[in-house]
């Protein structure tokens, strides 16, 4: 019966297939449409069987992962960061992480622009690239110091950049990056890098970008490295900082310099400790180096000098007393303690009363009447055509000097006030010398004889510096309501 049933069901289904195929007889076109698609299932069946069909889903993901890199490689390097913060510290309180760039992202994640452009790579040009990005989350408040220049970074070849960065972008500015540590951290790592952060809070997290220097992100150096990772609360008030350290909050570290540590001083307590941002900003007789400060621009606490007596960064002269930005004698008067050049910066300063300008002195040929020691002169051009000549009488071997400054002995006469030095032997309306720019952002001038043969061991007789204002060509210059001009003499 059970074979005979089954006999009987396929002549039924036989039959009932060939009365489907007989009534359409190719007058439907829709059910035909139909059977072709059920061709069209047989065919993904077919795919499915053999694979063909699930490899594209598979591998639909993975395809994604090159159109991210060329559309944004910054964040697909941010998106592969690896996360330190489950890592624990080994026995010297650090993290060792092992890597190697080579096949980093050819990208720049951070600006850090050039040292001489107020960031951190070592050379006007130049970059960071096939970079390996890291996150790590603060366990306490404190700092954060990462380092390259351990046993396991290569040494010979790899030249390393870190940064640790808020955010991870092209743009983000760097909370601290480094380049090279120099020879002062021994010869063997002088081309590794190693940063220290600002106080950190407790559960913040940063970005760790360990990079190669080169001329472009595709040229960088590359190499195998060993990075430590360490928290270390800031230093409290009152205790030894070396140079560079984080004190705690509300002070900073005040007197360090070179391998002698200074002492993290509260804020407005003392000369060299940051202002308060509230009144008072500093206590007692010492007086803030900024007018108004905030926590974008502290300024530090000065004491006040008398003429005569010691200044610098730590102490402003009084009233129309002048601090010069070059190396001086003793107040006795004597110029034996001007430097070889007439130039070295900031050492044994002295307030000094400064010689008026007195006019009319607009022309080389017509100079105020000459000095023949080392003067500083105070002042100003108004309006903008307005020039101001200055002369000294030297002996023969004797070497000159001279800069404009603000009374601080700085650069911040005030925005758009750019002045133009040049030098004049007497008799000569050609210049032998000239300067714009200290240097780049810089809008005062200077030239001495390290850098100007022509006023390194002079023959003997006047020479005349004029200070006038940077034009346009055909326009006036900015005014300039005060200015200090400093003349330094060396005795041959």
């Amino acid at each position: 019966m059970k074979t005979n049933l089954r006999g009987m069901l396929a002549t039924m289904l036989a039959t009932g297939l060939l009365a489907a195929c007989s009534s359409d007889g190719g007058n439907n076109p829709g059910t035909d449409a139909g059977v072709t698609t059920d061709m069209g299932v047989t065919t993904d069946m077919g795919g499915t069987d053999g694979g063909a069909t699930d490899a594209p889903r598979t591998d639909a993901p993975r395809t994604d992962a090159p159109r991210v890199d060329a559309g944004n490689p910054v964040a697909a390097a941010c998106g592969a960061a690896t996360d330190l913060s489950t890592r624990m510290p080994g026995a010297d309180g650090a993290i060792h992480v092992m890597g190697d760039n080579t096949d980093g992202a050819a990208v720049e994640i951070g600006n850090l622009g050039s040292i001489a452009e107020g960031g951190c790579i070592n050379a006007a040009m130049g970059g960071k690239g096939m970079v390996l990005v890291y996150r790590y989350t603060m366990r306490t408040a404190g700092t954060l110091t990462v380092s390259t220049a351990n046993a396991g970074t290569d040494d010979a070849m790899f030249d390393t950049v870190v940064a640790i960065l808020p955010t991870c972008t092209a743009a983000a500015t760097p909370i601290a990056c480094n380049d090279d540590i120099g020879t002062s951290a021994g010869a063997t790592h002088r081309y590794h890098s190693r940063v220290t952060s600002r106080a950190l809070t407790m559960g913040q997290s940063v970005f760790i970008v360990v990079g190669g220097y080169g001329a472009s992100p595709k040229e960088a150096s590359t190499g195998a490295f060993e990075m430590t990772v360490s928290e270390a609360p800031p230093i409290a008030i009152g205790m030894p900082c070396p140079v560079g350290a984080v004190c705690a909050t509300g002070s900073i570290c005040v007197g360090a310099s070179g391998m002698n540590s200074g002492v993290c001083t509260a804020d407005g307590t003392a000369p060299g400790a940051a202002c308060r941002t509230a009144a008072p900003f500093c206590d007692g007789a010492f007086s803030c180096s900024v007018a108004a400060p905030s926590m974008a621009s502290r300024g530090i606490c000065r004491r006040t000098a008398a003429i005569g007596e010691a200044c610098g960064p730590t102490a402003t002269c009084a009233s129309m007393g002048f601090c010069p930005n070059f190396l001086t004698s003793a107040p006795s008067g004597s110029d034996a303690g001007v430097a070889a050049d007439a130039g070295a910066p900031m050492n044994a300063r002295y307030c000094t009363l400064p010689s008026m300008e007195s006019e009319p002195n607009n022309t080389p040929a017509a100079p105020q009447a000459p000095v023949t020691q080392t003067t500083i002169f105070r002042g100003a051009i108004t309006p903008g055509t307005d020039v101001d000549c200055y002369s000294v009488t030297v002996p023969a071997g004797a070497s000159l000097f001279a800069e404009t400054t603000d009374a601080n002995g700085t650069c911040n006469l005030g925005e758009g006030e750019d002045t133009v030095l040049r030098a004049y032997r007497q008799g000569s309306a050609m210049p032998i010398a000239e300067n714009d720019d200290v240097a780049m952002g810089t809008l005062c001038s200077r030239l001495n004889s390290a850098s100007t043969p022509a006023l390194l061991r002079v023959a003997a007789g006047t020479y005349t510096f004029c200070v006038s204002p940077y034009a346009e060509m055909g326009a006036a210059g900015t005014p300039i309501p005060a200015y200090y001009l400093t003349i330094g003499v060396t005795a041959p």
